[in-house]
């Protein structure tokens, strides 16, 4: 006789957080907005001064291998992968 394993899942259905929040009175959820906006502002205010200049990333520009090289390597690796699902 099979024996079937209880799925336990990894996070919350989205239904339990609804519930969650119906329990909650309005001061409650005045709080939690507020701290969700809270948590987004650093993100939005961040200076572009952050932000890398393409100087710093200069060799970026530089192609390591020609279009055609790339092809006949891309082309290569999915024949590969081809031939050793028919064998």
């Amino acid at each position: 006789m099979a024996t079937t394993t209880a799925r336990r899942r990894s996070a919350h259905p989205m239904s339990y957080y609804r519930n969650l929040l119906k329990d909650m009175d309005d001061s409650q959820k005045l709080e939690l907005v507020t701290m969700l906006i809270d948590s987004i502002k650093p993100i939005q205010t961040a200076p572009l001064d952050d932000i890398p200049l393409n100087e710093e990333f200069a060799d970026m520009d530089k192609e390591l291998y020609t279009p055609e090289e790339a092809y006949e390597m891309t082309m290569k690796d999915i024949k590969a992968i081809y031939d050793d699902a028919t064998v």
